[in-house]
């Protein structure tokens, strides 16, 4: 290998302090990320960039993932990587070691192989004494050794948020970087921010939080999404458990209530017809096929209940576990405030979320063991003992254990936390909007009492957050995921922001001051 020393000292050591795990040697499921390679977002930041590309961490450079390595597509000016890497640079390796090989898109789940080693570099070069990531590169026909410097910011604590300075420095820039760059977010970005502002121990930051709690007391109207409804709604409860404020429970009153209307209820769900599954050539009865519709009763959907299936994204589309679980995490931290809906389905939600939860603690999409491919033994679906969903699983936690009254929850939450071990590298393994899953997997996990899972798991998605940290270490964008081309990106809001605002959250479990964080009154 010829080396080319562009910048500073000779080459550090050559051996990565952690060694990657690897998957096996495939081919990568779309090469061309169905085209997002070369499709840019619409708003903020990335705009500039010329499509979806992977963030190779605070370098300032982007690129397409391949199987080994990253095609240089894109250098932010004033970055460290400007004048030092080229476009069409293959990066092949760091510290002197080949990246390991990543299956992208397409199981088995994990983040090993280019971005896990470059995250693991990026950790060690920034606790080295000189702040230098020599990257292995190919440009042309030569091999060159890159050295881009880095800032000195040390390397995360074991425990990763608790007693951390790395931490510590990085929430209060992430926090400082949606203060100078707010708003163009959609409810689950707004309410994380929200959320993580007020858990911080700046007193100002904690005020702007207050500011950004008051901003959304407005009451919903029918209309509103269920997504929506259960952000604000744990906003302004933990804004009032924090401050007492009255002012905000007439709208969250409001929202708790419209929230009931987005719930699916027996026996008036009206849905499915003989002559849905008829076409499909599947023989089913009329009582088989009510006695599977009232299995989704509990359940809650995108938008308010109706009782017919409409389109992909109305309220017909079908209740959904994700929706269901936030649903309960608003409204039993509603009651917390003195807040109740005045027809409280709490009971038929945590029975949809049973009903979808097997004896392993992977958590369903939606109503896979009702009727979306026919009607099925749902009890069979129940003993199912593959571990996967993660996030989902950490969600879950998180509902029962804002639910200590109910008599199942010690175990359920152990069953979850079971659940989150055997599968955590799925973590990042969302669909449509796999930022969501990956922030409350690792928030649900975090507010647990399991010292030595919390480690295990965020040591492994250390390397991510790395990856996913923008050049000046303030803010943080979306890497790809399961759908690869997933949503998040195009989504036409600021996936600058909504990823900052992510990352904020979870590193606001240094600081955790909310229930739903499991902190105490």
């Amino acid at each position: 290998m010829k080396s080319t020393y562009l910048h500073r000292k000779a080459l550090l050591p050559l051996a990565i302090a952690a060694a990657s795990l690897t998957t096996p040697l495939s081919a990568i499921k779309d090469e061309s990320n169905q085209g997002r390679w070369e499709k840019p977002c619409r708003i903020g930041p990335d705009a500039v960039v010329p499509g979806f590309l992977v963030n190779m961490g605070p370098t300032g450079a982007r690129g397409i993932l391949k199987k080994e390595s990253f095609l240089v597509k894109f250098i932010f000016p004033k970055s460290p990587a400007e004048n030092l890497l080229q476009l069409e640079d293959e990066v092949i390796g760091v510290f002197g070691k080949k990246f390991a090989p990543h299956t992208f898109g397409g199981r088995p789940n994990g983040i090993e192989g280019p971005i896990q080693d470059m995250g693991l570099a990026i950790e060690k070069a920034e606790s080295s004494a000189d702040g230098l990531l020599p990257l292995m590169v190919k440009r042309g026909e030569q091999t060159l050794t890159v050295n881009i410097p880095l800032e000195k910011l040390g390397s995360f604590a074991e425990s990763f948020t608790k007693d951390c300075k790395k931490t510590q420095i990085l929430q209060q820039r992430a926090l400082q970087y949606l203060i100078k760059h707010p708003g163009q977010m959609q409810s689950q970005g707004r309410c994380v921010a929200n959320l993580a502002f007020l858990s911080s121990s700046d007193p100002k930051m904690r005020a702007h939080g207050k500011n950004l709690a008051l901003s959304w007391n407005k009451p919903a109207n029918n209309a509103a999404w269920s997504w929506e409804l259960s952000f604000q709604s744990i906003t302004l409860a933990e804004y009032y458990l924090q401050s007492k404020d009255q002012a905000v429970l007439p709208t969250l009153q409001k929202t708790m209530d419209l929230l009931r209307n987005c719930q699916w209820k027996a026996p008036d769900i009206i849905c499915y017809k003989i002559e849905d599954f008829t076409k499909k050539k599947i023989n089913v009865d009329q009582a088989t096929l009510q006695r599977h519709m009232d299995l989704y009763d509990g359940g809650f959907g995108h938008a308010p209940y109706t009782t017919v299936i409409v389109p992909r994204g109305g309220g017909g589309y079908g209740p959904m576990q994700f929706t269901t679980i936030l649903a309960i995490d608003a409204w039993q931290l509603g009651k917390l405030c003195g807040v109740k809906a005045k027809d409280d389905g709490l009971d038929s939600a945590f029975r949809f979320l049973d009903h979808g939860t097997t004896v392993s603690g992977h958590v369903a999409y939606g109503g896979e063991f009702t009727l979306n491919n026919g009607p099925i033994d749902s009890a069979k679906w129940k003993t199912n003992t593959r571990n996967s969903a993660s996030a989902k699983s950490g969600l879950a936690y998180a509902a029962y254990m804002l639910s200590p009254e109910r008599s199942e929850s010690a175990a359920k939450k152990k069953l979850h936390l079971s659940n989150i071990e055997a599968a955590y590298k799925d973590i990042v393994d969302g669909h449509a909007d796999p930022l969501m899953g990956f922030t409350w997997g690792i928030a649900g996990l975090l507010a647990s009492d399991d010292e030595a899972l919390k480690k295990k798991v965020s040591q492994y998605y250390i390397p991510w957050i790395n990856m996913a940290r923008c050049a000046g270490s303030d803010s943080y964008c979306i890497l790809p995921a399961r759908d690869y081309a997933d949503a998040t990106y195009h989504s036409g809001h600021n996936v600058r922001n909504y990823t900052t605002a992510s990352i904020a959250y979870i590193y606001s479990y240094a600081t955790p001051k909310l229930r739903i964080q499991g902190a105490k009154p």
